[in-house]
């Protein structure tokens, strides 16, 4: 059968293509235009992300005078404990005895000493003030009045010995005699009489030498003093005792003899992230949850900390950033929070702190990170 040729069949096969791709152009149109509409609105309206209402971080609960921990005075190497005066958990008053070093019986007779030659070098001034001893001094007269009456018989003498020997009466030899036993006297009469001087003089040079003496015992006392107080450790603040650290009979330890604080007064030291400080001032509430109990706490933010340093609460997450960088901000405790929190120092809280104070109206959106009181 052959096949016959028409003309009208190529006529609709170039219609129906015609048609195909002007609704082709019209649907891609379409989306073009719709996916150019959304963008133009995205631009126009865009998602603003949630304001912050409070800062997140670990912590740990302190006092706020700090723990102390105390150590004995230099020069104590190698010492050890003698006795103990108090026990862990004692309240203790500013000033009490707390240790007795083993040195303390060898610089108590080293202070001895050194108070003895002080009293001895004040006795020697008041020697020096006084002069000579009475009886010295009559003795002394006894010499120069003798010195003087045996002078006067010689000048006799000798005036007697220079007649007889213009009468030639005696010899050169025995007038010389004569008048060297008078020379003798006369020398011998003016050393007494300056031994007597001397004797009566108190000198302005003895007694600066006295008092120098007197000065440098007393300086030698000043420092057994110190050194004896060295050998006592007393609480530099009234507080409690955390944890005793050296026992009696024991070498101090190289974290010291001690902890000592004040609980009256509770901290919480919140360990903030470096970005989020500049969210933070003085004033705001917070609240400290205790990681073992779950117990909440209110507090106010004290005081923040002006030093950026690596994280030292870390949590269980073993991917969590341990080599995060923090601030230190001390957070006071009420009276009542802290009351329950005394025994509790260096336990590991979580805080939350309001970035609004009280009454302070708040229009932010809330945050979609943890709520107030509630733990990641």
């Amino acid at each position: 059968m052959s096949r016959e040729f028409r003309p009208w069949w190529l006529a609709t096969i170039l219609a129906g293509c015609l048609l195909s791709a002007a609704a082709g152009v019209v649907v891609w149109g379409g989306v073009w235009k719709s996916g150019a509409a959304a963008t133009q609105t995205a631009a126009v309206s865009p998602v603003s992300p949630a304001a912050r209402t409070q800062v997140h971080s670990l912590g740990r609960l302190e006092p706020a005078s700090r723990i102390l921990e105390l150590y004995p005075e230099s020069g104590n190497d190698g010492v050890t404990v003698r006795e103990l005066h108090v026990s862990e958990g004692q309240d203790v008053a500013a000033g009490q005895l707390l240790v007795t070093l083993d040195n303390i019986e060898r610089r108590r007779s080293a202070l001895a000493e050194a108070e003895a030659r002080l009293r001895a070098a004040e006795v020697h001034l008041q020697q020096v003030q006084a002069g000579s001893k009475a009886g010295d001094l009559a003795a002394q007269r006894a010499a120069v009045e003798l010195a003087d009456r045996q002078s006067q018989l010689s000048r006799r003498e000798a005036e007697r010995a220079v007649q007889l020997h213009a009468r030639k009466a005696i010899s050169d030899e025995q007038l010389e005699s004569q008048q060297w036993q008078l020379d003798r006297w006369l020398l011998e009469k003016q050393r007494a009489e300056g031994l007597l001087s001397s004797l009566s003089e108190v000198r302005e040079t003895d007694m600066r030498a006295a008092q120098s003496d007197i000065d440098a015992a007393v300086a030698a006392v000043a420092s057994a003093q110190a050194e004896l107080a060295g050998s006592e450790l007393k609480a530099p603040l009234a507080g409690r005792i955390l944890r005793i650290r050296t026992f009696p009979g024991e070498r101090v330890d190289p974290q010291g003899l001690l902890e000592l604080a004040d609980v009256g007064s509770m901290q919480a030291v919140a360990e903030v992230y470096e970005g989020d400080v500049g969210l933070l001032s003085p004033g705001l509430l917070a609240k400290v949850v205790l990681d073992a109990s779950g117990e909440e706490l209110s507090g106010i933010v004290a005081e923040i900390g002006n030093a950026v340093a690596r994280k030292v609460v870390l949590t269980n997450d073993p991917v969590s950033d341990t080599d995060a960088r923090v601030v230190e901000v001390r957070i006071d405790l009420e009276a009542a929070s802290a009351a329950k929190v005394a025994r509790l120092s260096n336990a590991r809280v979580e805080v939350f702190i309001q970035l609004s104070r009280i009454g302070e109206a708040d229009s932010r959106v809330p945050s979609t990170g943890p709520v107030l009181g509630q733990r990641n």
